[in-house]
């Protein structure tokens, strides 16, 4: 980027690969263009891929979604269009897929891509060997009949949406276990331990139950709430944590080859990003 610029320029595509970050060789570069274009000329998909240090102020996905509306990659009329787009500084990279691919190559095959065959060779600095697992996915899939590679991400992203299913009823079922047991605890001064202590149980096993938690893993929350509150544990855990509660501070989460040109595909920001 020039000094001043708050978006980054964009090259003109007259090679499959462009590597403005200078972390490939001349030989890697001809073996990636090699294996684009073989894709390429079997009318499969055509790839573009752009390796940037940064991009700076912009997010990488704008920056990628900048470059495939103006490469156009994929015919007009299949878009059929893949942009890998990685800054190397940033340690991010977005991958972007036309229209045509987000049958076979939705977002969550796009992810598991970047994840399993991608980064870890990234996060060696062996961008080379990154990129070239990505493309070798890649054309797995798009090799694949097409009803096969559908079905197969289909039941990928089912997966995928049963899991954060899980975890949301999981997270749900925890969050209403807590305020359900300090509402025990205060309960206990009101109404005494037992009744305070069932009335808990019964309140847990119900929230589990409707959060999707099981019979025994609601069962299981509900015996461990009624033994926290009529032991008095739970008070103790409770007081304790109000006479300690001002001398937190600091506590928190951290986060830690010429004649390539474009056939007038779009995107339409179907595609998945990641980092390493």
């Amino acid at each position: 980027m020039q000094e001043g610029e708050s978006i980054r320029g964009l090259p003109t595509l007259n090679q499959p690969v462009i590597d403005q970050a200078k972390v490939l060789s001349d030989a890697e570069i001809q073996q990636l263009n090699q294996k684009i274009l073989s894709l390429y000329q079997q009318g499969k998909a055509q790839i573009g891929v752009i390796i940037v240090p940064t991009t700076g102020q912009e997010a990488i996905f704008d920056f990628a979604l900048r470059t495939g509306e103006k490469w156009q990659l994929g015919s007009a009329k299949r878009d059929n269009g893949l942009l890998m787009a990685i800054a190397v500084n940033d340690r991010n990279i977005q991958i972007l897929t036309g229209y045509g691919l987000e049958g076979v190559l939705p977002d969550v095959v796009l992810s598991r891509i970047i994840r399993n065959q991608i980064t870890p060779y990234f996060k060696q600095g062996q961008y080379a060997q990154g990129i070239s697992a990505g493309l070798d996915e890649v054309t797995r899939i798009v090799n694949l009949d097409p009803e096969i590679a559908q079905q197969s991400a289909q039941e990928l992203k089912e997966r995928h949406e049963q899991a954060i299913q899980a975890q949301q009823a999981k997270d749900s079922t925890l969050t209403m276990a807590l305020f359900i047991l300090i509402a025990g605890v205060v309960g206990s001064f009101i109404v005494g331990k037992r009744l305070s202590a069932s009335t808990a149980a019964v309140a847990a096993t119900v929230a589990g139950l409707v959060n999707g938690a099981g019979f025994l893993m609601s069962l299981l929350l509900g015996v461990g709430i009624f033994f926290l509150l009529i032991t008095s544990l739970a008070q103790l855990i409770f007081q304790a944590f109000l006479s300690g509660g001002g001398r937190g501070g600091g506590g928190g989460f951290g986060g830690s080859g010429g004649g390539y040109s474009g056939g007038g595909g779009s995107f339409g920001g179907g595609g998945a990003s990641g980092s390493w």
